[in-house]
C-alpha cells in the first residue's frame, strides 16, 4: 500500500474515499501539535508575566509561543490549510480546511499559577468542525475525537454522564471576561437558576477544559452565553463524538459565530433548554431566532 502523504490531500472533499483517513491524520498532527504547545507552556508555568490585550483580558509570552509553535507543526503536514488563532491569527475565509487554535485557555488561570489551563485545536472543514484535541498539560490527559469515529482520553473511550434529571446534574459555566457589555443580569440569572435545585455551578476558568469534562461525563450540562470560537470548536467534537448534545442556549443549531452555547450529555438538553426558556421569559427577555 502507498505511503498515505496528507500534503497532497489539501483539497479532498468529505466524497473522496480518503477523507475518513485525512480527518484521521489531522487528528494525529493535531495532538502532535498540542502537545507541543502543551511542553511550550510548562517551561514558563509560574514563571511568567501577563498584560492585558483588553480589559481584564491577558496574555502572556507563553501564549505567543505555544501558538508559533502549533502553527507550525500543523503547517508543515498541512501546508494547504488555514488558521484561526486566538492570538492574532486570521483565517483564509475562502479555505475549506480551517483550523481553530487556542493555544492557552485559561490564561488567567496560567497567570496566576492555578489549574485548569489548556492547549485546544478543532478542524473545520468544508463548513463542519471535524476534529477536536485538548491536552491538559499538568495531567499529561489529552482529549480527542474526530467525527464518526468517537472520542477518547489518553487512547481510552470516553463517554457522556447518564445523568437523567437536572437534580442530580453538575453544570459548568463560563463567564465574558468583560461582563458589560454581555448583559450581566442575564448572566447572574442563568447562573442562579443553574445553582438551584441542581449539584451546582462550577466555573474552572477554562471554557475547552470545561467541554472537555462534558464529554468525559464529570459535567453534565455545560453552557455558556459567549464562548469564543478558539474556545469551543475542539469541546463541541469531543462532546459530539462521546454522545453528547451541542446546540445554542434556546437549542437551536450550534453556530462558532453566534458564541452562545449548550452542551449537554444529551438526556438533559431539553430540560436544560427550557430551564433558561423561563429564566429569559422572567427577564422579559424573548428567545432569539436561530441563524440561518
Amino acid at each position: 500500500m502507498a505511503e498515505f502523504d496528507a500534503r497532497k490531500l489539501a483539497d479532498v472533499a468529505p466524497d473522496h474515499p480518503d477523507f475518513a483517513r485525512l480527518l484521521e491524520n489531522c487528528a494525529a498532527t493535531a495532538e502532535r501539535a498540542a502537545r507541543h504547545g502543551g511542553n511550550r507552556l510548562l517551561e514558563s508555568y509560574r514563571n511568567v508575566t501577563a498584560r492585558e490585550k483588553g480589559p481584564f483580558d491577558l496574555v502572556t509570552d507563553a501564549d505567543l509561543a505555544s501558538q508559533r509553535v502549533i502553527v507550525e507543526t500543523i503547517l508543515e503536514t498541512h501546508p494547504g490549510h488555514t488558521i484561526l488563532g486566538e492570538e492574532g491569527l486570521q483565517a483564509d475565509p475562502t479555505n475549506p480546511w480551517k483550523w481553530i487554535v487556542d493555544p492557552l485557555d485559561g490564561t488567567v488561570n496560567f497567570a496566576h499559577g492555578l489549574p485548569p489551563w489548556c492547549v485546544s485545536i478543532g478542524l473545520e472543514a468544508y463548513g463542519e468542525l471535524v476534529v477536536g484535541v485538548i491536552h491538559v498539560p499538568l495531567e499529561q490527559a489529552t482529549f480527542r475525537a474526530v467525527k464518526g469515529a468517537g472520542a477518547v482520553l489518553n487512547g481510552q473511550p470516553i463517554q457522556v454522564s447518564s445523568i437523567d434529571s437536572m437534580e442530580g446534574a453538575v453544570i459548568a459555566t463560563g463567564f465574558p471576561t468583560y461582563w458589560e457589555p454581555h448583559d450581566p443580569d442575564r448572566l447572574m440569572a442563568l447562573f442562579r437558576r443553574f445553582c438551584t435545585r441542581t449539584h451546582s455551578v462550577r466555573r474552572s476558568g477554562s471554557s475547552a477544559w470545561n467541554l472537555a469534562m462534558t464529554a468525559a461525563g464529570a459535567f453534565d450540562i455545560c453552557y455558556a452565553t459567549v464562548m469564543q470560537p478558539w474556545d469551543a470548536a475542539a469541546g463541541v467534537v469531543l462532546v459530539r463524538e462521546a454522545g453528547g448534545q451541542v446546540t445554542d442556549l434556546e437549542g437551536q443549531p450550534y453556530n462558532l459565530e453566534r458564541q452562545a452555547i449548550l452542551a449537554t450529555n444529551g438526556r438533559l438538553h431539553a430540560e436544560a433548554v427550557e430551564a433558561i426558556r423561563q429564566t429569559d421569559a422572567a427577564l422579559g427577555r424573548r428567545s432569539q431566532p436561530a441563524a440561518n
